[in-house]
């Protein structure tokens, strides 16, 4: 599902209808004075010279676009993909003279002077900041071809020249190529610290993401116009997730934008919404970024293409719901309670975001990194073409660091298991939490067989006695107190066999450690799972070419269970 995912990139998953372009809807290139938008007709690339002057519109503050001015350079005849050129260009503006051209500034209309569109800035070069975008034509982003484009596209010696001797880049520098302009892969609710932290621990967790906020004032379908802020959202609510870009044009409530795509996923479901501005961070080893809040969401964007993302504003997309509670109680304090609630507008993104609600919402309640113990219980619900399900399961954590990250990792795997089976739609997950300050455990130090009305200790001197097709019945003996009572039916095969016991607490993470591709699978796997406050206790037995293996699952003791132990069984 994830794209390789720089700073300035959001990785985005798919599956949904209608087309860049739609036939039968009005042409993006007609105008109409019912039209919301300008319904922007198309420059021919092939009427463009070498320093035509050329005009365009971007954010660098706020909501409203403002101008930048610059020229043509050349085009790259099939620069981008078979079929689709490359305008070159240098473009200025206050802004763009001090930072260079800036990762969300893709989709920024390039107007010709006569107001037709030639296109949106959506790529620069791999050097440095620098002034020299690439312009995919806006001939080409009305309807969406069949190939990805590339995140990095070659110069000619015969273009790098042009540019050195228009501009101050060098033939060399000139010659690294252009590189897709970046999609700042903004999520709200967690702090940079802790994104950074966290992001390498699963594949569903986007890389390098950057910390952004919620607007204060949420921009409007107003403010989806030519030049303005656009975001593809995965997720709203607690946890805030999109990938911020420029609106090139809007015809009919129909939005374009970008000039190349978020993921290259086709027909996609996302939120479509605005994002308010806060500033354009100059960097110049990595490229410069905007920075900004993230509006509401105002629409649907359907589509994922070679030369651009668009969608339609009006109707939302339907949201999968994640809920979270946490309910602290401190030693000696105040009982502290939150519900967290995150709606996710993109299915495959399911996973990730709920791993963002639980640590937010944990961080939110406990105020810090900290040790404790946490029940956690959870209801799934989902369907398939077989009919709806509801999938139930618990569990208990202990962490010596912070409770929050080490109870927060189940539940997403689960829904990564289930969003990567075919068929199956996740509707809703809830998650109920209760902390505690405490991190005790319990820790196996050894084994009692009930024989002969008595509880007995075993060890290495002190086997436990059963004869074949009778019941052995034990307990875990932990450091403080005991377990309860569990055990096995030997089989009249057994007698005389050599046996041990081997015994385990819980192994963590579940739903990483197996993979199933059926729904059935993943049923079975949640019925079975062995909780962290229980131990799996295997019995082995052999003689000559015999061999004995029996299973049990210690019953739930409440605390989290550690270490390990073996025991010799004499079987009679």
């Amino acid at each position: 599902m994830n794209r390789p995912i720089s700073r300035a990139r959001l990785a985005v998953s798919t599956a949904v209808t209608a087309g860049l372009c739609l036939a039968g809807t009005a042409a993006l290139a007609t105008p109409s004075q019912a039209a919301t938008g300008t319904c922007d007709t198309a420059y021919s690339i092939a009427d463009l010279t070498p320093a035509q002057p050329v005009t365009g519109l971007t954010v660098t503050q706020g909501t409203a676009p403002t101008g930048f001015n610059g020229s043509v350079i050349g085009v790259m005849k099939d620069g981008i993909e078979p079929g689709v050129d490359l305008v070159m260009a240098e473009l200025h503006s206050t802004t763009i003279d001090q930072a260079g051209i800036w990762a969300g500034m893709s989709g920024s209309p390039v107007y010709a002077a006569n107001g037709d569109l030639i296109g949106a800035v959506s790529y620069t070069l791999s050097w440095g900041e620098t002034q020299i975008a690439g312009i995919t034509p806006w001939q080409d982003m009305q309807t969406w071809a069949g190939q990805a484009a590339p995140a990095r596209l070659n110069v000619s010696a015969a273009a790098a020249r042009q540019i050195a001797a228009r501009t101050e880049v060098t033939r060399a520098q000139a010659s690294q190529g252009f590189h897709e302009l970046g999609t700042p892969a903004l999520v709200s609710g967690l702090s940079q610290r802790s994104l950074d932290r966290i992001a390498r621990h699963r594949p569903f967790l986007t890389k390098n993401a950057t910390a952004a906020g919620r607007a204060a004032v949420s921009p409007v379908a107003a403010d989806i116009k030519a030049g303005g802020n656009l975001v593809a959202t995965y997720s709203t609510g607690d946890i805030v997730q999109g990938g911020l870009g420029t609106v090139t044009s809007v015809c009919n409530n129909r939005v374009v934008g970008f000039g190349h795509p978020m993921d290259f996923t086709g027909r996609t479901t996302l939120g479509l919404a605005g994002a308010d501005t806060l500033f354009i961070q100059p960097d110049s080893l990595g490229g410069s970024y905007k920075v900004a809040n993230i509006g509401d969401v105002l629409g649907t964007i359907d589509q994922d293409r070679a030369t651009g993302i668009s969608g339609m504003l009006g109707t939302t997309p339907p949201d999968l719901s994640i809920t979270s509670n946490v309910s602290y109680s401190p030693d000696g304090g105040t009982v502290r309670t939150r519900t967290g609630t995150s709606d996710v507008q993109q299915p495959d993104q399911a996973a990730g975001t709920a791993f963002y609600e639980l640590l937010a919402n944990h961080d939110t309640v406990l105020d810090a990194y900290q040790p404790g113990s946490e029940s956690q219980s959870w209801t799934v619900t989902g369907h398939s073409a077989d009919g709806a399900f509801t999938l139930k399961g618990r569990n208990v954590y202990t962490d010596r660091y912070d409770i929050a990250y080490g109870s927060s990792w189940d539940l997403p795997d689960l829904l990564w298991l289930l969003t990567g089976i075919n068929g199956v739609t996740v509707d809703s997950a809830n998650v109920t939490s209760n902390v505690n300050d405490s991190t005790d455990t319990l820790r196996i130090k050894g084994m009692q067989q009930h024989r002969d009305g008595t509880w007995k200790k075993v060890d290495k001197d002190h086997p436990a006695l059963v004869k074949a097709g009778h019941r052995l019945t034990l307990r875990l003996v932990f450091q403080k107190g005991h377990g309860h009572a569990f055990g096995y039916d030997i089989p009249a095969k057994a007698a005389g066999m050599k046996a041990y016991l081997s015994t385990y607490g819980a192994e963590s993470y579940p739903f990483e450690r197996s993979h199933p591709h059926t729904l059935a699978g993943v049923k079975k796997l949640v019925k079975n799972m062995t909780h962290n406050d229980q131990a799996k206790v295997y019995l082995y037995g052999y003689a000559h070419k015999a061999r004995l293996r029996l299973t049990s699952t210690t019953p739930s003791e409440g605390t989290v269970i550690r270490g390990h132990g073996s025991f010799q069984v004499k079987i009679s």
